[in-house]
């Protein structure tokens, strides 16, 4: 039996999967934190070999019985830098083949199924992928909370942080916001947010948190939250817009897909995203993702291997979805 050990490792959870040849799941296991960038490498191989030992444990498979690693890395690049450090690391953990690709990557792939097009990654943060039909890649955003994540839910919370406090000054317009923040952080005044905010210094996740309270206060009918989603979802058509012009696709080659949790979860986001780029490129197709991200490693390990592409087995990948 041959075994592939698709992996999902990002900034605060690592995901893997023990996955035959055949595409059937044997084994799920998750650990902690592997972005090398935001943590140390110890801290890394301990949260990788954790998801990894669950899976084989739970699939009842030895290290020896694995083919080869494909792990989708939010430390690594889209263009592999950061690649050589984790292959390091695999050797460490006794795997002496791995295919290591940036987790926007792994998100492309199982979200356009391994096709040409381009895709929308927003959940904390934020940022675009494009893949022509020659492999070039082109990536918009992704800067990072203080100069990028247009779109993402930390920009969202941002963006209302700063409309409730225009509010609670009197010098924008009036909205629920203020008293939605207050509530979801616990507090008693708005007021005391700056505490909260720069005094016990929370994290940008922590921020992106609070694009769940702006939201209920958007579907509640509060216009100043709803033309903060509006907007999220017009800054991700720009992204996915300048990607498109710089791969030069045309034709059926126009698609474009997303992951993450605000295009997701978010019908005002995901409406607009799509209105927008419908305008610019008629006949474009905005589609749901096919898979999750960890299949999208699991696709590309498929082919570094030379295996059959199963994409087209569509029920068979869907059926080892988380």
């Amino acid at each position: 039996m041959e075994i592939l050990l698709a992996i999902d490792g990002g900034g605060s959870h690592t995901r893997c999967r023990a996955i035959t040849r055949a595409g059937r799941t044997l084994g799920v296991g998750v650990g902690s934190a592997s972005n090398h960038l935001l943590v140390a490498f110890e801290i890394v191989k301990a949260s990788l070999e954790e998801a990894i030992n669950a899976a084989l444990d739970q699939a009842r498979l030895k290290r020896t019985n694995v083919t080869s690693i494909s792990a989708g890395l939010a430390g690594v690049d889209y263009d592999g830098c950061g690649s050589a450090e984790m292959e390091e690391v695999f050797r460490e953990l006794g795997f002496a083949h791995a295919v290591i690709n940036g987790d926007m990557v792994i998100a492309h792939a199982g979200a356009l199924g391994g096709q040409p097009g381009a895709l929308a990654l927003a959940g904390t943060g934020s940022a675009i992928l494009g893949i022509g039909v020659n492999g070039a890649r082109v990536k918009v955003g992704g800067w990072g909370p203080v100069y990028g994540d247009e779109g993402s839910a930390y920009r969202i919370a941002q963006s209302a942080l700063t409309a409730a406090a225009r509010a609670y000054d009197g010098r924008g317009p009036r909205t629920a916001l203020p008293l939605a923040i207050t509530q979801a952080l616990g507090l008693r005044e708005f007021k005391e947010t700056v505490t909260r905010i720069y005094v016990e210094k929370m994290e940008p996740r922590e921020i992106a948190s609070l694009s769940r309270a702006v939201y209920e206060t958007a579907e509640a009918g509060d216009e100043v939250a709803r033309n903060i989603f509006l907007q999220a979802g017009e800054d991700l058509a720009e992204g996915v817009a300048t990607a498109l012009r710089q791969l030069a696709l045309t034709g059926e080659q126009m698609v474009v897909s997303y992951q993450g949790s605000v295009l997701a979860a978010c019908t005002l986001v995901r409406e607009r995203f799509g209105e927008k780029l419908r305008q610019q490129f008629p006949g474009i197709s905005v589609m749901p993702p096919r898979f999750a991200p960890v299949i999208g490693a699991y696709l590309l390990g498929c082919e570094a291997l030379g295996w059959p592409f199963p994409v087209e087995r569509e029920g068979s990948l869907r059926s080892i979805e988380p």
